[in-house]
Parts: C-alpha cells; structure tokens; sequence
C-alpha cells in the first residue's frame, strides 16, 4: 500500500498572483482571516479590487489556494527517506519541517473551524487530515524498524491519532484558554510548545538514539507548561 500523500501539481503563477498569496497570507495570520476582506488585500496590495478579482474571483479563492500550499508543505515535511534506517537527525528534520509549515500557515488552523464551513475546504480538508494520518503511522512503522520506537500496531493508531489531535488544535487551545495571556498575540515560541507536547506524547515508546536524544529534543521546543489554579 502507497502511504505518502500524493502531490497535486499544479501551474506556476503568475507574479500579480504570486503577490496577493504573498500578502494575503501576511494579513491572514497578522489580523485574522475574518478582519480581512478583498478590499483590505487589494488596498494593502495598491492594486485595484477589479485587478485582485481577475486572479481570484473572492477571498474564500485566496484561502483555498492557501491551503493547498499548506498542503504540499506538509506532505514534504511528512515524507522520509525509506531506502535506509532512520536516525535521530531524520526526526529533528521531520519536526523542523512541520513547525515551519504550521507557522508559515498558523491562521488555518487558529480559524479552521470557520473555514471548514466552505463545503470545498472541508472536503479537502477531510481528505488531507485522513491522508496524512496515514502517513504519519507509516513514519512510526518506519521508526519501529529503525529501533527508535518500539510500539504495536495499536499503540501507533492511538498514538497517531492523539498527535494529530494535539498538533491540529494547539492553536485554538491558547487562543480559548488564554494560557500566554489573552492580549498577547500568538508567537513562534507558543506554537513550538505544541510540538513540545507532541514529543510528550511519543516519549514513552521512544528507545535506542530516540531516547537518548529525548531531552535535548524536548529543549528545543520549550518546556512543560505550569498549570495551577492561579494561572
């Protein structure tokens, strides 16, 4: 069975469409993607509304193209050489590449569940989401023959789908829960907390350079959140 996710190639761009994704993705994730409309993306562009219209007939055509960026990102970050063992520099590369795709796109998943009312977004959207579960189970398989974990066949469905849970959802648990404080926007640093958990969550099946490796892996994405009463 093929596990990878298959790539959708697409044409390239032009520059004047280039450039709306550009800044579009810049407000999107700066001032929320429900603050802007084509005419903020058009003025902060110094284009014409009618100019924006003719590369995207409205924004939900901006996002959608956005998303399928991520995507492609994503399947990137998910996919690992398979023609030899994986190490532990695999991994680090692995999560560097999907903290960078969850920042670059931090205003998908903050706003997913409003976006999801567009019936073409969450049709993709489920696919993507069943896609890459796949996938990530196969990285473990991949990991269990390489000997950083050693998990059975059920521990990696319910460990994939509790990280994809965590992974997905950081976001809207800082943004609900005020955790960083209500008034401060989102950062890098908070977003890494989530692969924080993440590497939490795997720390039990790790073993051989995956568990020696374990804290220097953590400390690079920060360190276990204090909750008490008074937070």
């Amino acid at each position: 069975m093929n596990t990878k996710l298959a790539a959708t190639p697409r044409q390239s761009k032009p520059k004047t469409r280039d450039r709306i994704l550009a800044r579009s993705l810049e407000l999107f994730n700066e001032q929320g993607e429900r603050q802007m409309s084509t005419n903020h993306i058009a003025a902060a562009l110094g284009m014409s509304p009618g100019n924006l219209y003719y590369h995207f007939k409205n924004k939900d055509a901006i996002i959608f193209e956005l998303f399928l960026e991520y995507t492609d990102h994503m399947r990137a970050a998910l996919t690992l050489p398979e023609d030899r063992q994986l190490t532990q520099a695999d991994k680090i590369v692995l999560f560097e590449k999907i903290m960078g795709t969850l920042w670059r796109y931090r205003f998908l998943h903050r706003d997913m569940t409003h976006l999801l009312d567009n019936a073409e977004m969450r049709d993709s959207y489920r696919a993507f989401a069943r896609q890459a579960m796949v996938s990530v189970s196969h990285l473990y398989r991949l990991q269990v023959e390489s000997g950083l974990v050693e998990a059975t066949e059920e521990e990696i469905m319910a460990l994939t789908t509790t990280i994809w849970i965590t992974a997905t959802n950081w976001v809207t648990f800082l943004s609900t829960t005020g955790f960083f404080g209500y008034a401060e926007p989102l950062t890098e640093a908070m977003l890494r907390q989530g692969l924080y958990q993440v590497i939490c969550l795997e720390a039990p099946y790790l073993r051989g350079e995956a568990r020696s490796g374990l804290e220097a892996l953590k400390a690079r994405y920060g360190a276990a959140l204090r909750i008490e009463e008074d937070w």
